[in-house]
């Protein structure tokens, strides 16, 4: 007969939930125990903030590393926890320390952590006795690979376990396709490579299982990962919301004082200049009311030191504390109980909502957020009419946040993260990273070895071939005699530098350049023909070189508005961007969203007083103002194509390219700054330019090569051309958007 869950679990962490006075497992505990130690499959731990998932997995994985023993001449047992931020893995490190605390003051099993402010003298200590669990950021673990590539053996060579921390932050993204590369080359370092090593992901925030399964199972040779708990992260929790809307910024600072003065909070920004001014300025008003400074910063330009006393004080301070933070506390770091939390303008997904609401109420059983935007100006039900349309004085922030409250509400709909197809960026930095820590590889070796990784399964052998002439040419490696390819110089420069380990793009530093002459520096790479401002004036990009770091640009009598240069920001889902359209139509009243405040309802109210104006509800293409521009003969259109991010970027590629402006007679066309909609002048009329685009659409079909993309991606300065077009198309534009505004544009035709 089977024990009882509590039972298989080891001496000491019984004691330790005596210790903690537990009075009996949870729910999902129970169910991992069973699970970890009755199956051999990847195990993906989902269930709410709170729920005691972080204990679900490392009270059986404990148990199992104490019991289990490499020999005295073999590997000792060990188990890797990867996450995606040092706050985590502070966080984790201490609650697993008091886990295998013992009476005797003995640990059985030994905890490491690893990370850009550990001290060497504790990595040192693992290196020397390679043992126990190892907590460390996909960025350090690249660093290790590097430095101990003859080492993994003896460091891994008894991997139990991969725990995967926030499983849904690397689902998607640059970091999680790095992970899985570096998970391969583990596999590849080690002799025992027959042993079963389980991978264990741990979210609170998931939509849809299916992906996080998936996820986990990529190139370990498992079967599906097996589900345990199926709550979502709000489960069992009140939600309660409000929203407001400001248009005077001394209000909106002394209403979000007031939200905050006598709480425990997070203010939530979407940029790190956001979060600096939102804090300068509620400290300006607490010393001005004679009150304490409760005000603390959280982001990652602010020094470790800054970072660890807003943990602390969050998590063991008494009476009112509030921090301002970006994603860095967006995570599952134990940060106490919050009573509230705030987000200043609206939040990038369904997914960061759901995440950031749900550090708060974890224990009152009430979750609460309170939502402040800042909008142009006051806006009226009369400001829309008289028929010149302005897009701009419609409230988007609000549409989206709404859409955003209503999809999880609702709907209870998450995003599901999309892998990118063709990665050619990170290919560039595996190829470097393998010569670097593994020496010289010929050609077919290196392509056996990096495409197998399964970020690559879509890349074909002869683009990787093309890749590696091209990095050759560039300098980045060379060939020996024998033909074997090494680094080159330059390819040693990069991997030298710190900035290596990580995969996600950075500040750097570009030269703008006129006529050979330096005109100053931007830290960004615009997109080609786009606009950018350096010293007081507009300049066109005729040519960026990533290599070089250097950005080549002519004079230009356009004033910028309609090319102007203004970075990516964060991805829009299609789902918000038609929930915004649906919201804007009518339909609900607004006092079926109580929690918009007077202000807001106003805001709502009058946006959908000016799209019934315009006739949006049924129309794709908005007619603007007559005579734009010095002729008479230039008409101004807006076209609302209700797409997301990917589907934006297809039709904005669509209006730039050079034949389909012929056809349609466009003069210039501008996405807004929110990316919600285009401007467009053209010396057609409006049923005239309407079919012209049908046509040009039907015939129009995304190219993959011949085409100056922009750079996305932090090495894409070192692809060729027809790569980086490549990469382009299949990663950031969605093609499908392109048939969807055709029959958008022929259904609501008048």
């Amino acid at each position: 007969m089977c024990k009882p869950p509590f039972e298989r679990l080891a001496p000491f962490i019984r004691e330790y939930i005596f210790r903690e006075k537990w009075r009996s497992l949870r729910p999902v505990q129970e169910a991992a125990v069973g699970a970890l130690f009755d199956t051999t499959d990847n195990l993906l731990v989902a269930a709410g903030t709170a729920s005691g998932k972080t204990e679900a997995v490392f009270f059986p994985l404990l148990s199992v590393l104490a019991s289990s023993s490499g020999g005295k001449q073999g590997p000792r047992p060990t188990a890797l926890c990867i996450s995606p931020l040092k706050a985590l893995i502070n966080d984790q490190y201490e609650r697993l320390t008091r886990m295998v605390r013992t009476e005797g003051g003995e640990s059985p099993v030994r905890i490491w952590r690893w990370h850009g402010d550990v001290g060497a003298d504790h990595k040192k200590q693992f290196t020397e006795s390679p043992e126990g669990i190892l907590l460390i950021t996909p960025e350090s673990l690249e660093a290790l690979l590097l430095r101990y590539a003859r080492r993994l053996d003896e460091f891994f060579g008894a991997l139990f376990f991969i725990v995967i921390d926030e499983v849904h932050v690397f689902m998607g993204s640059d970091r999680g396709s790095q992970l899985l590369c570096q998970l391969a080359r583990i596999e590849n370092g080690v002799a025992a490579r027959g042993f079963r090593r389980r991978r264990i992901g741990l979210s609170a925030t998931l939509g849809d299982y299916g992906g996080a399964k998936k996820f986990l199972a990529l190139g370990s040779g498992a079967p599906s990962a097996l589900v345990i708990g199926g709550e979502t992260k709000l489960a069992g929790r009140k939600i309660s919301l409000a929203l407001d809307a400001f248009n005077d910024s001394g209000v909106f600072y002394r209403a979000l004082y007031r939200q905050c003065r006598d709480r425990r909070a997070i203010i939530f920004t979407n940029s790190r200049l956001e979060a600096e001014e939102i804090m300068a300025a509620l400290r300006k008003l607490g010393k001005r009311l004679g009150e304490a400074d409760i005000f603390h910063i959280h982001h990652g330009s602010v020094s470790a030191a800054q970072r660890g006393e807003a943990e602390a004080t969050l998590k063991h301070g008494e009476g009112p504390v509030v921090a301002a933070a970006t994603a860095t506390l967006e995570l599952g770091i134990d940060i106490g109980d919050l009573d509230r939390i705030i987000q200043i303008g609206p939040p990038w997904s369904v997914s960061a909502f759901v995440q950031r609401i749900g550090r708060s109420g974890r224990r009152s059983g009430r979750a609460e957020m309170y939502f402040a935007l800042m909008q142009a100006e006051a806006l009226t039900g009369s400001d829309f009419l008289g028929g010149d349309p302005r897009p701009a004085a419609l409230p988007w922030d609000l549409l989206r946040t709404i859409a955003v409250l209503e999809l999880y509400l609702g709907e209870r709909w998450i995003e599901e993260p999309a892998e990118k197809p063709l990665p050619f960026s990170l290919l560039v930095h595996q190829i470097l990273a393998a010569l670097a820590s593994l020496g010289e590889h010929r050609p077919e070796a290196l392509e056996r070895r990096i495409l197998r990784f399964p970020p690559f399964a879509k890349i074909s052998a002869s683009d990787f071939h093309l890749l590696l002439r091209h990095l050759e040419r560039c300098g980045m490696t060379g060939k020996t005699e024998e033909g074997g390819l090494i680094l080159g110089l330059e390819g040693e420069r990069i991997v030298n530098r710190h900035g290596f380990y990580s995969v996600f793009t950075g500040e750097r530093q570009y030269r703008v350049l006129f006529e050979g002459n330096e005109l100053g520096t931007i830290n960004f790479a615009p997109a080609p023909m786009s606009v950018i401002t350096v010293g007081g004036r507009y300049w066109q990009v005729d040519r960026v070189d990533g290599f070089r770091g250097e950005i080549a640009v002519s004079a230009t009598g356009d004033s910028g508005s309609e090319r102007i240069w203004r970075g990516r920001g964060g991805g829009i889902h299609r789902r918000i961007a038609q929930k915004m359209y649906a919201l804007l139509a009518g339909g609900a009243s607004a006092d079926a969203f109580p929690y918009l405040s007077p202000s807001a309802r106003a805001s709502l109210d009058a946006g959908r007083a000016g799209a019934r104006e315009w006739g949006l509800a049924g129309k794709a293409l908005v007619p603007g103002a007559a005579g734009a521009g010095a002729d008479a003969g230039v008409r101004e259109f807006f076209l609302f194509p209700r797409e997301g991010s990917a589907g934006t970027r297809t039709i904005d590629f669509f209006l730039r390219d050079g034949a389909v402006r012929q056809k349609c007679g466009i003069l210039r066309s501008s996405l807004s700054e929110n990316g919600i909609y285009f401007t467009v002048e053209t010396r057609l009329g409006e049923t005239a330019f309407r079919a012209a685009l049908v046509r040009a659409l039907r015939a129009f079909s995304v190219p993959e090569t011949g085409v100056d993309a922009p750079y996305t991606d932090k090495y894409d300065y070192l692809l060729p051309r027809e790569l980086l077009a490549k990469q382009y198309a299949a990663n950031m534009l969605e093609s499908e958007a392109l048939g969807r505004l055709e029959k958008l544009l022929d259904v609501s035709a008048p």
